[in-house]
C-alpha cells in the first residue's frame, strides 16, 4: 500500500521529501479533481492526502466518493478528523490510532 498526495507545489514538496513518490502537483481546482479521480484508479494507493482548500471545491459526486471511500482512504490534511474518517483509517490499517 502506498500513499498518494495531491496539492499545490509547497504541499506536495514536503511529502516528496519524505519519500512519497505518488504525488501530483496541481495549478487549479479542475486539475485537482481530475488527478484525484485518476489516483482513485491506482490500485497501489491506499491513502490519499489532499489539501482542504481544494476539497471544498470538489463536485458533489467526487466529494461523496472521497467521504465514503475506504480504499483508498482520503485524508484532508488540516481538517478536524471526524469519526467517519477515524473509522476509515482503522478499517484500512487495522488499528485504532487514538486507542479508545
Amino acid at each position: 500500500m502506498e500513499f498518494g498526495v495531491i496539492g499545490d507545489e509547497q504541499f506536495v514538496m514536503g511529502f516528496k521529501l519524505l519519500g512519497i513518490k505518488k504525488s501530483k502537483q496541481i495549478a487549479n481546482n479542475q486539475e485537482f479533481e481530475d488527478y484525484l479521480i485518476d489516483m482513485f484508479k491506482d490500485k497501489d494507493v491506499g491513502i490519499i492526502i489532499i489539501q482542504p482548500e481544494y476539497y471544498k471545491n470538489l463536485s458533489s459526486k467526487t466529494k461523496l466518493k472521497v467521504d465514503t471511500s475506504l480504499k483508498p482512504t482520503v485524508i484532508v490534511l488540516g481538517e478536524k478528523l471526524s469519526d467517519i474518517l477515524r473509522d476509515k483509517i482503522k478499517h484500512v490499517i487495522g488499528v485504532d490510532l487514538w486507542g479508545n
